[in-house]
């Protein structure tokens, strides 16, 4: 069975998806619009097809790595030429359940599947009325959110966002029927058919799950999984390694909304190399790191922009708040007590935790946008946010001391080098920026 074992090992198998034309169409440019079934209230990019051809860099620098790639649309399209009438019926039954509309199986297409049912919005004339898809299935190009593969098994998340919701059932279809995947990958938990009843939705999404190595899982809590998504993930993971090879599973406090409407814990920290890690400063708190630039510079920055707000009579709730960023890196660390998650300790910040634990070098540190040149340098906690906000630390690694990144990212990548990582630049001109090389892959099979 395939298992990923680190963030920072050589990587052999990932996910991705190629739906960038998802990212351009069929949407309403109206704010507040997103979380509707079907439409997003921003379009960032400039022109589609360039786009897509720089998408397409993904793919290919993954293979010149030596990475087997599987992509969703079209292991889908495999899927459905080779499935029988039952498989297709039931395909239909798991990814439209509680629609009131379906398709018939024997007419159902990949559209179907990633574009909702009807595949497009049309007038009736009979009934003077616009008809819109069921759903906008699978919208995104970032496979990280959706799933993601652990040290025991494979993981099918539950999507915080309603727009997102229904990714997750067209995704399991991958691991269910495609025949490499259904052989190499078990699916531990769907986090979709959790149990009980609960004061918060029981999310946790991939791109807030970090495998720091062969022991230990950070799960990022916020504006998408939840402290509840968390518990019910580690109970279910801890169940299914009788063997103990997850001694931890942290849950990490993040910023909440509207700090960034897209935050996972992967836009704050990554790693590049073992021992070493990618990470946003003046976001954590942090006792045992003493060169790191600190949060209390932030969150005296933001006073400083309410306050100038306040004196000029803008509107004061839309922006962020200090209180919105200082609980940030908080850190609850869980052991295995009998399959099932027990609050060993509370850490001031993952920082901390990893480098009391010896999975990260006091001074293997690389900071976002460099290191800051004076103490308290505003200038630079502007620099930073600002490539932070631009992917900068969405890196992914494809063996240790070698990523992926964004070219536009230009302080961030020189720092990198400067420590001797290898870079190698994905063209990002035209894409989404939401996301980046991590959000945009999901590992399947990775080494320690």
């Amino acid at each position: 069975m395939w298992t990923v074992q680190s963030e920072s090992g050589r990587l052999h198998a990932v996910l991705i998806q190629d739906s960038a034309e998802q990212l351009w169409t069929r949407r309403l440019p109206f704010a507040g619009i997103e979380s509707s079934t079907h439409y997003a209230a921003r379009d960032p990019h400039a022109q589609m097809e360039p786009g897509h051809m720089e998408w397409l860099q993904l793919p290919k620098m993954l293979r010149d790595e030596g990475v087997r790639v599987f992509e969703v649309k079209s292991m889908l399209g495999k899927i459905l030429e080779d499935a029988t009438v039952a498989e297709r019926g039931q395909m239909v039954e798991d990814v439209w359940e509680g629609m009131p509309e379906a398709p018939d199986p024997e007419e159902l297409t990949v559209d179907h599947l990633m574009w909702g049912y009807p595949p497009a919005p049309y007038y009736d004339e009979g009934q003077d009325r616009v008809v819109l898809p069921d759903h906008r299935r699978v919208a995104w190009t970032y496979t990280r959110d959706t799933s993601f593969t652990t040290q025991v098994g494979s993981v099918i998340c539950n999507m915080r966002r309603y727009s997102r919701r229904y990714e997750p059932r067209v995704v399991k279809l991958c691991y269910t029927y495609d025949p490499v995947l259904r052989e190499n990958t078990e699916i531990v938990y769907d986090a979709n058919d959790a149990e009980g009843v609960f004061s918060e939705p029981p999310c946790v999404e991939g791109g807030d799950t970090q495998i720091v190595d062969e022991e230990t899982i950070a799960i990022g809590v916020g504006q998408r999984s939840t402290v509840t998504g968390v518990q019910e993930a580690a109970k279910k993971l801890f169940k299914a390694d009788p063997d103990g090879q997850i001694k931890y599973i942290c849950a990490v406090s993040l910023a909440e909304y509207p700090a960034v409407d897209y935050m996972h814990l992967d836009v704050t920290i990554n790693y590049p190399d073992r021992g070493r890690a990618l990470v946003m400063p003046y976001v954590y708190d942090t006792e045992l790191v003493p060169d790191y630039p600190p949060k209390r510079l932030l969150l005296k920055t933001l006073e400083a922009v309410r306050a100038q707000a306040e004196a000029h009579g803008r509107p004061m709730e839309p922006l962020v708040h200090p209180d919105h960023f200082r609980n940030m890196g908080r850190t609850a660390v869980y052991v295995n007590r009998g399959g099932r998650p027990e609050l060993l300790r509370n850490e001031l910040s993952l920082l901390d935790f990893l480098v009391r634990q010896g999975k990260l070098e006091p001074d293997g540190l690389i900071y976002v946008g460099g290191a800051p040149e004076k103490p308290n340098d505003v200038e630079h906690l502007l620099d930073a946010m600002m490539e932070q906000s631009r992917g900068a630390s969405n890196i992914v690694t494809v063996k240790p001391g070698v990523v992926i990144a964004y070219d536009r990212n230009r302080r961030t990548n020189t720092e990198l080098r400067d420590h001797g990582v290898t870079v190698r630049e994905w063209s990002s001109s035209h894409l989404d920026l939401l996301g980046g090389p991590h959000c945009s892959t999901s590992p399947l099979s990775r080494d320690p």
